[in-house]
């Protein structure tokens, strides 16, 4: 959004930005490497990773959710490069990502407690700044 400059001494019509949308890219990118490397680690039979998800995928094959934690952190990557660049596909895959995001960490609740409240909340907060910012996406 352009505005005037309401101090003196700086150049008119300085661009805005809210500091809401670089949170959500910053948590979208940060997300998406953790996603990223849980599929990879997920499809690598690690261990420690199939010990631990065998409370948490309800009978889901390890492999389809590495490839589904894969899948999701790439376009999470992906996401956080498109909302520091204001792309309105950033903002739309940004909301959608953390929804998803949100339904991974309910899955997780009983077998990682705290991390699954964390991203819960990382979330709600990442889909509050993307919806009440959208002029930082021209619309």
């Amino acid at each position: 959004m352009r505005q005037e400059s309401e101090f003196p001494g700086m150049a008119p019509n300085v661009t805005t930005r809210s500091g809401w949308i670089t949170f959500a890219g910053i948590a979208a990118l940060v997300a998406g490497g953790y996603n990223t490397l849980s599929g990879i680690a997920a499809l690598a039979d690690d261990d420690t990773v199939a010990g631990q998800a065998s409370e948490v995928l309800y009978g889901i094959d390890l492999t389809a959710w590495g490839w589904f934690w894969l899948i999701v952190g790439v376009a999470q990557l992906l996401t956080g490069v498109l909302l520091f660049a204001r792309k309105p596909w950033g903002l739309w895959l940004g909301v959608g990502l953390a929804v998803v995001s949100a339904v991974m960490a309910a899955f997780a609740i009983f077998a990682w407690p705290l991390w699954a409240a964390s991203v819960l909340a990382l979330n709600v907060l990442i889909i509050f700044g993307l919806t009440t910012h959208l002029e930082d996406f021209g619309l």
